[in-house]
């Protein structure tokens, strides 16, 4: 890599590392803390679920934006609505503030992975568009090993939670500045349509956009597989710190377990990038769901809690075995010049198994146990794994 390439990647790297950092210092509370404005269990998981949704409509138009704004400025307006974020709920007083945050929320992450991923990724070679994801991952994934346990850690030293979601948009802040200072403009390397025709193309040619792309087998295959990983696996910063309250934990084992997730998402992914590089994507993949399966099983039945933060750990390795293998298997099927549109599709994949994700258990959640959530979760993964390995001749 140029030594230009190094600085930008370090940039996108180190911007996205504090917009996640606040985005996740509040998990261990969050929902806890929108429960005590006199919202039930079930209504939080759809409050939760707005920004899946959001996600699912918007990651494609922003990752095909980009092609013609420009990644870096696509990438500013996002960072900027992180800022937003842990602001609002800093000043909530009802239900209803959350509801806006979520939104926000969704249109940060819509607006800003997409374009960051599809910028990070042409800094590398073609031939290492698997360690690039990797490595840049890492960015929210170490962000997220310190974000929860510090949130945890501070509940008890900070009166309420207010304030602490106050620390967390100065955090945000830090990413924009970052990404404004030593990123560079790149329009010169985009496309030059207009973005409102760009708009009116991708809204006509969607559905030959798809058929085109889940035409070829690997993409196909590449889609269910983060499609049956984010149906189960988005709802755990909501629903661990519901079952943690239920067990008796406390903020900061609560924060203690979703650092325990992403700290192992923060080692592995390089490694699991690289090994996906040289034996392939579909053995990270199909490992990757079958072991989520005994882990969602074994959560609720776990006897101590020290137990919690191990299992959600293996959790973390199986959603790296999934998430970024699927993307590069993804990405490595298009011309570099549609790598803004590839990135767009697989979100707005991950985005709707989410969302669906989110719905399913909610409901289940309204009439069953928090336990029973996860129960739900190893029953959907199993068979979708069973389905992805009934695939294994796509990813050749």
């Amino acid at each position: 890599m140029e030594p230009k390439n190094i600085r930008v990647f370090w940039a996108i790297f180190f911007a996205t590392f504090f917009a996640m950092f606040g985005d996740t210092l509040p998990q261990s509370f969050q929902p806890l803390f929108i429960a005590s404005l006199g919202v039930s269990p079930a209504v939080i998981a759809l409050i939760y679920n707005i920004r899946n949704v959001i996600q699912t409509f918007l990651r494609l138009v922003a990752g095909t934006l980009s092609d013609t704004l420009g990644r870096r400025n696509l990438m500013m307006f996002g960072l900027a609505m992180f800022v937003v974020v842990p602001f609002l709920y800093s000043v909530a007083a009802n239900p209803w503030i959350p509801v806006f945050a979520m939104v926000a929320s969704g249109f940060a992450v819509s607006i800003y992975f997409p374009p960051s991923e599809a910028y990070a990724s042409s800094l590398f070679p073609p031939e290492k568009v698997g360690e690039a994801m990797g490595r840049y991952h890492m960015s929210w994934a170490v962000s997220s090993v310190v974000g929860p346990s510090v949130g945890g850690f501070l509940v008890s030293f900070v009166p309420g939670y207010r304030t602490l979601f106050v620390f967390a948009g100065v955090a945000t802040s830090i990413g924009l500045l970052i990404a404004w200072r030593f990123t560079e403009d790149d329009r010169d390397k985009s496309s030059h349509s207009v973005p409102a025709e760009q708009l009116r193309q991708l809204v006509r040619g969607l559905p030959s956009t798809m058929q085109r792309m889940l035409s070829n087998r690997k993409i196909l295959a590449a889609s269910v597989s983060v499609f049956a990983h984010a149906f189960c696996h988005w709802g755990l910063i909501t629903f661990i710190p519901m079952l943690g309250a239920e067990m008796g934990m406390s903020e900061f084992l609560i924060g203690l377990t979703m650092t325990a997730n992403a700290l192992m998402i923060a080692v592995s992914l390089p490694i699991v990038g690289r090994l996906s590089d040289r034996v392939g994507r579909f053995t990270p993949i199909a490992a990757g769901l079958l072991v989520s399966v005994a882990a969602f099983a074994l959560m609720p039945l776990a006897p101590y809690h020290w137990m919690m933060p191990i299992i959600n750990a293996v959790l973390g390795l199986c959603a790296v075995m999934v998430f970024p293998v699927s993307q590069a298997a993804t990405m490595e099927s298009m011309l570099p010049k549609e790598r803004g549109t590839a990135t767009g599709v697989w979100g707005m994949i991950m985005s709707l198994g989410g969302t669906l994700g989110m719905f399913a258990m909610s409901g289940v959640l309204a009439f069953y146990t928090i336990e029973t959530v996860f129960y739900a979760s190893a029953g959907f993964t199993l068979a979708a794994a069973l389905v992805v390995v009934a695939m294994r001749s796509y990813f050749s």
